[in-house]
């Protein structure tokens, strides 16, 4: 952080409008004493206190530190897609054919684990995520279904429908 150092009101006040906060609301948080005041004065202590050059630059930093923690990584993402899509579930049990526990798993198979319980008597119970999504994300990625449509026939054409008629002509019904 560069310039003076904020006092702990003006931390608040930073942190709360980089949280979202308007700077009236951080500020009525950040000096409870201004909870009394009209509106309008909250409304101008709040801009005065982000006018002021320490403040403002304490809030650009808290919000870059916010958006970098945000950031969804695509070669995260896909990491995860790729653990599930090859999880193999037969991690859960050790060579002697005991149920794993959580901590035990290794990446694989704890990427493959929704939820898991264990009951009074120490059984442990597994829910997997749905694999076949997983694949179906990456095929996606990988362009898999484009490559499978392009090798399928296109077969254009045109079906006209005819109503049938007796090769003598129509038959008008007589009563």
């Amino acid at each position: 952080m560069t310039g003076k150092a904020l006092t702990a009101p003006q931390e608040a006040f930073a942190r709360g409008v980089a949280s979202g906060l308007s700077q009236a609301e951080a500020y009525r948080r950040a000096y409870p004493k201004s909870e009394r005041w009209k509106q309008e004065a909250v409304h101008q202590a709040g801009a005065k206190m982000m006018n002021l050059g320490n403040v403002s630059a304490r809030v650009k930093e808290l919000q870059g530190l916010a958006a970098s923690e945000a950031v969804l990584e695509a070669t995260r993402v896909l990491r995860e897609v790729a653990l599930l899509a090859h999880s193999d579930i037969g991690g859960i049990m050790d060579a002697n054919g005991r149920v794993k526990l959580p901590h035990e798993l290794d990446a694989a198979t704890r990427a493959a684990v929704k939820s898991f319980e264990i009951d009074e008597d120490g059984r442990i119970k597994y829910q997997f995520w749905d694999k076949r999504a997983s694949l179906d994300m990456a095929m996606k990625y990988l362009g898999l279904y484009e490559r499978d449509n392009a090798q399928k026939p296109v077969m254009v054409g045109e079906v006209r429908l005819v109503p049938l008629q007796p090769a003598d002509g129509p038959k008008v019904a007589k009563r």
